[in-house]
Order: C-alpha cells, then structure tokens, then sequence
C-alpha cells in the first residue's frame, strides 16, 4: 500500500472517531423532559344522604277478570229442545228466573197426570176402611184426598205416626206410588231450565230443534255482575295483604275506579313465575260495566313501613349491594331490604348521613373519585 491511500484511510477513521466522541459528549449534556403524571378522572353521580323514615306504600298489580259463577248446562232428560223466554244464542244477555232452554214435555206431563188420577182412585178406594179400622184417620186422608189435583205436585202426606196405618199404607202400595209420583214430578221440571243468575250465554252446543239426550252439553252461561280478578303477585307482596281487606281496582288507563274486597290467596305457587294468585271480588254496574276476561289494575292499601328509605331499584346490584360515598371516593355497602316495587325498593341496614348513589353506574369500580350531583 503506497504512502497516499494510507493517509486517505486514516484520515477517514479519524473522521468518524471524532463524529461518535463528539456526538456522545453532547447527547450527555441534554436534560431529560420532566415526566407528566396522569390527571386523576373525577365521576359525577347521583347521591343522597340517607335518611330513615316511616313510609307508606301501596301494591299494584294487573290481572284478568273472571266469573264467580261459570255453569256448563247438560240436559237430564231427552226431547226435542224448544225456544225459551230468549234465543240460546251466545253473547244473549238474561235475567235471573228468565227460562233459558225448553224441552218438549207433554208427553212426560201425560204420563204423570195419569198416574196421579191412578194414585187418586188408590187412596179414595183405601177411605172407607179408613173409616172402619182407623177412624182416628180418616178426616186427615179424607181432607189428603179432596186436596190431591192432578194438574198440581201432590200435597204432604198425613202423619203416618201409627205403625197399624203404616203397614195398611204399604200393602196398599200407597206409598210407593206417592215417592214415585213425586220422584216424577222433580223430573218434569228438569224439562225446564231457568237462569240461576244474571248473566250472558257464551257457548250453544245445540240449537233449537236439536233432540237432547240426558246428559248432553247445551251450553255455557256465565255471571256477568258478581266478578273476580284473579291477580298473579309475587311472593314477597303477598304478605302484606290481607283477606277481606278493601281494593281499589281501576281499567288498563286508569280512568274509570272500583271498589272490590280481597277475597281469597291461593296456597300454591306457580312454578314458573314464582307467584301465587290472589282474588278480588268485584260488582259489575250498568255505568260502569266489566267484561270477563278485561285487563285490570289491583291497587292494594297502603303498607306502613318503619325506618326505612326508598331509591330505586337499578342502584342496587349484586342483589344487596349499594355504592356509597366516602371522602369523595365510592364503595361498595350491603344494605338490608325490607320490601321491593315494581321500580323502586325499601331499605335500611346502613347508618344515617352517609351518601348513597341513588343512580345506576356502568363500569363503576370501588376507590373512583365522584363528585355529588345533588
């Protein structure tokens, strides 16, 4: 290597050696920037210092209104069905007594009278032994006898208070032919079915001019004014009320009211909903008329609670935990709960004064600075 490339070579390491040391040295004298430290993040909530207190509060539930009195009509006897006071038709509206359904019964009728004109020639040609052996007797079947009309129910038999006049009686058949008699009188009348309340006609399974068999469905009828709601409640309301209590129930808007009284509370719960049924019993008016199966609204008394506060129920999680402040900070606290609404909750279990979140928090942790929204 001659003489020139070898100062041309050192020349160049010379070069970078002083770029480095002198790059090094300067890098040394600059300061580092001063470190920034994050701001803390401060949540505004919604708060309240607690304060214990006797409060009243009131149940609401909705339900379904049914009838007291729902009767499937069956024939007992068979004949041709006839036209009543009204059309067996449904949604016909009656009246207590009003005759619902007829079946022919002339033919029945006959027979009946014919046996009573038979029954009648028995006990007239029984008098004069009457007469002879029980004279002690014979003014009472005599005035039986004047009263007996074969167009009418036969009359109370004389007392039979002699075992003699009883024997007599029974080997005459006299008996046996009254119980008959009467036997059949009971029947003619189920050729007749009267309404036993006021009510409507909401299934015909026969019409007119069908022929009934014994123990054929006709029909359904219902009551239309002496009504029940039946309201689903959970178990937790259910005890507070009362059977025979008064209820004030109102339709699904809240315009119209009516006075009803707790009833009955069902023993069973229902698996599914967790609830059992309580009844209300209610009285449909002309003004302001009910209709099976309408919606309705129960609004039980009011329910005396001491010591206790109310908030609502999304501030609370975990089922009984609560956020609550302490020196600007939030934590967790278990409360007690005394009763549970539809949107709101009765507690106590904490001390006076302290601020309780009244607000539900998302992606709140325990320690996080807040700051009060009154």
């Amino acid at each position: 290597m001659n003489k020139r490339k070898l100062i041309i070579i050192l020349s160049g390491l010379a070069i970078i050696a002083f770029s480095f040391f002198s790059m090094s040295f300067l890098s040394g004298m600059k300061k580092d920037p001063p470190k920034s430290i994050p701001e803390e993040i401060v949540r505004f909530v919604k708060a309240a210092p607690i304060n214990y207190a006797s409060l009243e509060t009131k149940i609401k539930v909705g339900g379904r209104l049914l009838s007291k009195s729902e009767i499937v009509i069956s024939a007992e006897v068979s004949g041709k069905i006839l036209t009543g006071q009204i059309d067996f038709k449904r949604g016909e509206v009656f009246k207590e007594g009003d005759l619902l359904i007829k079946i022919y019964d002339k033919e029945a009728e006959l027979n009946l009278k014919s046996r009573k004109s038979t029954f009648l020639n028995k006990v007239a040609s029984s008098l004069p032994e009457f007469k002879t052996s029980f004279p002690d007797q014979y003014e009472k079947w005599s005035a039986f006898l004047v009263n007996i009309n074969i167009e009418n129910d036969l009359p109370s038999l004389p007392d039979l208070n002699s075992s003699q006049v009883k024997v007599f009686v029974s080997t005459r058949n006299i008996l046996s032919e009254y119980y008959s008699i009467k036997g059949d009188e009971l029947r003619l009348k189920k050729y007749n079915i009267y309404a036993p309340f006021n009510g409507a006609i909401t299934e015909v399974n026969m019409q007119v001019g069908a022929i009934a068999n014994p123990g054929a469905v006709l029909g359904r009828i219902i009551n239309t004014e002496d009504l029940e709601m039946e309201v689903p409640m959970e178990i937790n309301d259910a005890k507070w009320i009362r059977v025979g209590e008064a209820v004030t129930v109102y339709n699904e808007d809240g315009t119209e009211k009516w006075q009803g009284k707790l009833i009955r509370k069902s023993q069973d719960v229902d698996v599914n909903t967790q609830s059992i049924n309580v009844y209300v019993s209610l009285q449909s008016i002309s003004s302001k008329q009910l209709y099976k199966g309408q919606y309705l609204v129960a609004e039980f008394k009011g329910i005396k609670l001491n010591n206790v506060m109310e908030i609502q129920r999304s501030a609370v999680f975990n089922s009984n935990e609560v956020f609550v402040i302490k020196d600007n900070r939030l934590s967790k606290a278990e409360i007690v709960i005394k009763k549970i609404n539809e949107r709101t909750l009765f507690f106590n279990g904490l001390d006076e004064g302290i601020e309780i979140v009244i607000e539900p928090l998302v992606n709140a942790r325990e320690n996080t600075k807040v700051e009060i929204i009154k």
